[in-house]
C-alpha cells in the first residue's frame, strides 16, 4: 500500500516533468530541429499545452505581439497546479494524522 505522501510526490514529479518537457521544447523550437526526438515530444506535450492556446491566442490579438505565449501560460499553470497539489497534500495530512 502505498502512503499519502508516495502518491502526492508521484504526481509532483509527472507535473515537474512536464513542466521540463515544455521548457526544453521551447529552446528547442527556437532552433526549428528536423529530428524524431523533438517531433515526439512536441506530442508528449501537446495535450497539456493545447488549452492554453486560446488564452495566448486573445493576449496575442490584444497586444499585437507576434509572440506565441501558449507555452509560457502552460508552465505558469503547471506551477500553480503543483503548488495547489501540496497545499491539499498538507490539508488531508493535517486531517488524517
Amino acid at each position: 500500500m502505498f502512503s499519502l505522501y508516495t502518491v502526492f510526490r508521484a504526481v509532483g514529479i509527472f507535473l515537474e516533468l512536464i513542466e521540463w518537457a515544455i521548457v526544453i521544447y521551447c529552446v528547442l523550437s527556437w532552433f526549428q530541429p528536423r529530428f524524431k526526438a523533438f517531433f515526439m515530444l512536441r506530442q508528449f506535450i501537446q495535450p497539456f499545452v493545447s488549452p492554453f492556446q486560446k488564452l495566448s491566442m486573445k493576449v496575442t490579438r490584444y497586444f499585437g505581439a507576434p509572440v506565441d505565449f501558449t507555452c509560457l501560460f502552460a508552465i505558469i499553470g503547471f506551477q500553480i497546479l503543483e503548488r495547489l497539489w501540496w497545499f491539499l497534500y498538507r490539508f488531508l495530512a493535517v486531517r488524517m494524522f
